[in-house]
């Protein structure tokens, strides 16, 4: 009763004032949320103005930190505000981030927050009284300490157990404290329910003796609930007493508040419990009355002890850890990381780190504080982007690379730590430059030997493509002479039968064989063993029968050399096998067609100068001018018959030529080859009759058509009949047969002459061939007729064939032809040149420059009966056409100043020659130079030596058309 009637008469505290020395920071809100009033404790806090906040909404005034990817503050708050209008009754919050305005940015804090609602006496919510703890640096420590020790689990539980605790504590009122004010409850009823609403402990005291008469339900809790109310300090708590009382006489006495941060108090937390220290966090303020004097002080307590004993714990480990980390070799560090207005990583600042970090680095302490291109301004951008992704997406990474702006390789492990929104990255690495190094070296090592054996592995590739594709049959052996390895072209040389041998066998059995003379190889002088002896380049021709079936002989240039090991040594050798065999052959084929050549040009020589010597024999003889009529009609005989031989070798020649070259063109027509034969007989006869041979013909009853050209079908039976004539002896007997069997008609010439040798009959079609000739050269000829024979009858798509059974016994000679059907007739026969008939003589201009070819030519034109005029130049030739007007032109084509193409075309567009009759006497006899004459306007070719008889025929049918 005593402490009531104390109470009752002690004087009114100014609440204002109170609530305004209250050192929690405290905030009243209109039920919109609007800031009605603050204390100083949160004016300090929230880093703002009274002036400034009060009247606007709160959330007007702390926005969320647009700077924080997952910002919360604002949502949570609203939601808690919410709830108290809704259901009236406080809302405790758990600890909170939500960053205040710090000028034109934000600083991160972490709040405890209960919202209490302030109800007049109709219960009605008037005003919301919010009270904000700043726990940013126990957070923090709290934040660091799970990065550090898997987020300190059991801290946060016993930490959450403390709010659990705290909530509970503050929902207890002190029913006797509301009790007692009860009577000023309407008076005082705002600050006192703002008061009590205030979670932090807070007491009021007056007096000297300093008498307790105010706590609010939270120093109740602190103080576990002693009855203090009215009694002096002293006596509420005599534990404290002696370290506290001196502070309180002094603020009483001097007006002066005072603050102690983390004082050691003992204190009984049980009424007669045993007195334990703790540690508070006390803030004293004086309350003074009307006259100015202190009348009290308000106290405001917040036990610590357990903030502190955990603190302490937390340093403990953070000393441990820092040990720790000091201690290992990796290094460690903290980084922060700083983005740019994009939210973009840009860079980040050195926190923390150990010794081992600025070892591996390379960087000095006074990097702590700065940032990374601060210290390397090259520094590559992967870096900041991969720490900006861990500290983003909270992933941890394990990589290595390089620096190059440090000069360095590091393996780094990096994971984010503490709150998200702090964006704190711990890095733990090791310079691992050295260790690149070796790599690297291994990698080049490696990669040189990688390139060395891809290289000779190349090489081998190469030279086994060499190998391979070379024409040479190559085997390489081993030193004592085995084969190591061979080519295609070996096996293909010596028989595939022979490659499985190979590899069991010594590479001195190929190579056994007889030299190119004939006699025998002796093992040492094999080219293998020569060359594993030393020999540089030995080689052998020899000849060496094949494992073929059945063998084959084949001559081989066999070559080879040493491989040499690193000391100079014979390690083994390569053998090379050139089969020759054709080549050998060509070259004896060449041997014998020269020998043939030369015979032939013995014989054209022998077959010309015998002509020669009669022709010259009768130009002497007529040079003597002693001769009467019929020695020279007998001399002119023997010219003419010479030079009628000499023409038929030139024509052989030529036919040949034409032949081998495809100049024949072949006038083609159905043809009856009993009629061929006929005129084959006919041309023949006089030289059979010469010899006295009996010719026996034997034809089919039906026709034998064939498809050819007349000419060359009789060329070709004349020869053969010829070559019968000539090479049987006289009194022989010749049979020409042509049978039809089937789809062919076959034309044979059977003679009983000198035969011939297999040998010759292997070539007796060849160019220049001919049997063993005799030194008389009684049957002449130059042996190109059966090879003229042989290449017209392929033209006209037959075959011609020889045989003979031996020396003596005579020869046969077989052409086929394919027959064709007898559905036209055949061609009428055409009549020989008709005798001469006398005519108007006409005027011949003869132009050689050749002046013999052109007088005995003008001298047998006159001898027609003709008027000649002779000229040597193409030039004057042209003025003598003015003057003679000549009907007939006899032109050479070979003309030195002018040929006779152009002297024909000039001739022509001459109005006095425009009419004659031009015709080209000249050497050149091919189908392209008839063709050639025909455009330059000529109207005949003939081919010198010049057939008279055509040429007089010619002449009398251009008189007769002249005279008409």
């Amino acid at each position: 009763m005593e402490s009531d009637s104390a109470l009752r008469t002690a004087p009114e505290p100014d609440y204002r004032a109170l609530f305004a020395a209250i050192p929690a920071p405290l905030m009243v809100l209109a039920p919109d949320f609007t800031i009605a009033a603050v204390n100083d404790a949160f004016v300090k806090a929230s880093l703002t103005e009274r002036a400034a906040i009060i009247g606007r909404g709160v959330f007007e005034v702390f926005p969320d930190n647009p700077g924080d990817p997952q910002p919360t503050g604002s949502a949570m708050l609203r939601a808690s505000l919410e709830r108290v209008l809704r259901t009236r009754e406080r809302d405790t919050m758990a600890v909170q981030k939500y960053d205040v305005r710090a000028g034109a940015s934000f600083e991160e804090r972490h709040w405890s927050v209960i919202n209490i609602p302030v109800l007049d006496a109709d219960g009605t919510l008037t005003h919301i009284l919010h009270r904000a703890e700043d726990v940013t640096q126990f957070r923090n420590w709290l934040a660091r300490e799970e990065s550090m020790e898997s987020r300190l689990d059991r801290q946060s539980r016993e930490i959450e157990q403390a709010n659990h605790r705290l909530r509970e504590a503050n929902e207890e009122l002190d029913v006797r404290v509301v009790a007692r004010t009860e009577e000023l409850r309407k008076e005082r009823e705002y600050f006192q329910s703002l008061l009590m609403a205030v979670p932090v402990p807070i007491s009021v005291m007056l007096g000297p003796e300093h008498r307790f008469v105010l706590e609010n339900d939270a120093h109740r809790a602190m103080s576990q609930h002693r009855d203090i109310i009215g009694k002096p300090y002293r006596e509420a708590f005599p534990d404290a007493a002696p370290t506290l009382l001196p502070v309180l006489d002094r603020i009483y006495a001097t007006g002066e508040p005072y603050v102690a941060d983390r004082q050691l108090v003992r204190f009984a937390m049980n009424t007669g419990g045993t007195a334990e220290d703790g540690i508070f966090s006390i803030s004293w303020y004086p309350l003074f009355g009307v006259n100015g004097e202190v009348e009290g002080i308000i106290t405001s307590t917040v036990n610590l002890t357990e903030q502190v004993r955990a603190e302490a714990e937390m340093h403990d480990r953070d000393a441990r850890f820092r040990s720790l980390f000091a201690s290992i070799d990796e290094g460690f560090g903290i980084i922060e990381m700083l983005y740019d207005d994009a939210g973009k990583p840009a860079d980040y600042r050195f926190r923390e780190a150990n010794d081992a970090f600025f070892t591996h680095t390379g960087m000095p302490e006074e990097v702590i504080g700065k940032t990374a291109l601060d210290i390397y301004p090259g520094l590559e951008r992967h870096w900041i982007e991969t720490y900006g992704r861990v500290a983003d997406t909270g992933e941890p990474v394990r990589f290595e690379n390089e620096a190059r702006a440090m000069g360095r390789w590091f393996d780094v492990y990096a994971f984010r730590i503490g709150n998200p929104a702090r964006r704190e990255v711990a890095l733990l690495f090791k310079d691992i430059a050295e260790r690149k190094r070796n790599e690297a070296e291994l990698r080049e090592s490696e990669r040189r030997a990688l390139d060395s054996a891809l290289a000779a592995q190349a090489e081998r590739s190469r030279i086994d493509a060499l190998l391979q594709a070379a024409p040479a049959g190559i085997v390489v052996t081993d030193a004592s002479g085995v084969i190591r390895q061979s080519n295609a072209a070996h096996r293909r040389l010596w028989g595939e039968r022979c490659d499985g041998e190979q590899a069991a066998m010594r590479s001195g059995w190929w190579a056994d064989g007889s030299a190119r003379h004939g006699l025998p190889l002796a093992p040492e002088d094999w080219v293998t063993a020569r060359v594993l002896r030393g020999e540089e380049a030995p080689r052998a021709t020899i000849e060496i029968e094949t494992c073929d079936t059945p063998p084959v002989r084949r001559i081989v240039l066999i070559t080879g050399a040493p491989i040499r090991d690193e000391a100079g040594a014979v390690s083994g050798a390569v053998v090379t096998q050139m089969d020759i065999t054709d080549r050998v052959r060509a070259e004896e084929a060449l041997r014998q067609d020269d020998r043939r050549k030369d015979e032939f040009l013995a014989m054209l020589a022998h077959e010309l100068r015998n002509p020669l010597s009669p022709i010259g024999a009768a130009a002497d003889l007529l040079a003597m001018g002693r001769l009467d009529a019929a020695r020279v009609k007998q001399t002119s005989a023997v010219i003419s018959r010479q030079v009628k031989h000499m023409t038929g070798l030139v024509d052989d020649l030529l036919d040949v030529s034409r032949v081998t070259r495809g100049l024949i063109t072949l006038e083609r027509e159905k043809l009856d080859a009993r009629r061929i034969v006929a005129e084959a007989v006919e041309q023949v006869r006089p030289l059979i009759d010469a010899r006295r041979h009996q010719l026996t013909v034997h034809t089919p009853p039906e026709p034998a058509y064939v498809l050819g050209d007349q000419k060359r079908l009789t060329q070709v039976m004349t020869n053969l009949l010829n070559n019968a004539a000539k090479y049987t002896p006289l009194d022989g007997s010749i049979v020409v047969a042509v049978e039809l069997d089937g789809g062919v008609v076959r034309m044979r010439v059977t003679d009983n002459g000198i035969g011939m040798t297999p040998d010759v009959l292997a070539r007796a079609f060849e160019l220049f061939s001919q049997a063993e000739r005799t030194s008389d050269r009684s049957q002449g000829g130059l042996g190109i007729g059966l090879a003229l024979v042989k290449s017209l009858v392929e033209l006209h798509g037959g075959t011609v064939s020889a045989h003979s059974d031996a020396i003596g016994e005579g020869s046969t000679f077989t052409l086929c032809l394919p027959r064709i059907a007898a559905q036209a007739a055949v061609k009428p026969e055409t009549s020989g040149i008709a005798p001469a008939a006398p005519g108007k003589a006409l005027k011949v201009m003869v132009v050689d420059d050749n002046a013999d070819a052109a007088e005995m030519l003008a001298m047998y034109v006159e001898a027609l009966g003709h008027e000649v005029s002779v000229e040597y130049s193409s030039i004057r030739a042209l003025a003598l056409a003015q003057s003679v007007r000549p009907d007939v032109c006899l032109l050479d084509i070979g003309l030195p100043d002018m040929d006779g193409y152009e002297l024909a075309r000039r001739l022509r567009a001459d109005p006095a020659s425009a009419g004659a009759m031009l015709v080209a006497v000249t050497g050149y006899g091919q189908e392209q130079d008839r063709n050639r004459t025909r455009a330059a306007g000529f109207d005949q070719h003939f081919v010198k030596p010049v057939d008279t008889a055509a040429l007089a025929e010619l002449l009398r049918m251009a008189a007769e058309k002249s005279a008409q």
